[in-house]
């Protein structure tokens, strides 16, 4: 009996602290919404982004994402990861513009919108896209 408590006891402890970092983890998947633009390595263009009100929304953090098998040159993709995250309840809108970056003034070739809400315990939460 004392072998069978001597192995159950550790079992049991280890999975609650699995779920409890499972739920943890899950808890702050809804804090942070993570949107991703790519580009063409070596196009003229680049994505840009506008908060319109800011006081709901920030931009927590950036990431970009390389794809390897180009090395880098024409043609291989890169993925710039923008992680927003609320500031306060409500709603408001994130545009993100194509510009061509290689003329006298900035062109924007496409835009998105996204519809983005925030609620009263600071979950985020995609709400509508919208191509422009």
């Amino acid at each position: 009996m004392k072998k069978i408590l001597i192995w159950l006891i550790p079992a049991i402890l280890l999975i609650i602290g699995i779920i409890v970092i499972v739920i943890i983890k899950n808890e702050e998947s809804k804090k942070q919404l993570e949107l991703t633009y790519e580009i063409n390595a070596g196009i003229p263009f680049k994505w840009e982004y506008e908060i319109e009100d800011p006081s709901i929304v920030e931009l927590a953090k950036t990431y970009v994402i390389r794809d390897d098998n180009k090395g880098g040159l024409v043609g291989g993709k890169i993925a710039t990861n923008y992680v927003f995250k609320g500031k306060k309840e409500g709603t408001t809108t994130v545009t993100f513009n194509f510009v061509r970056i290689d003329t006298e003034e900035e062109q924007i070739e496409k835009s998105e919108s996204h519809t983005i809400k925030v609620d009263k315990d600071l979950n985020i939460s995609l709400v509508a896209l919208k191509n422009e």
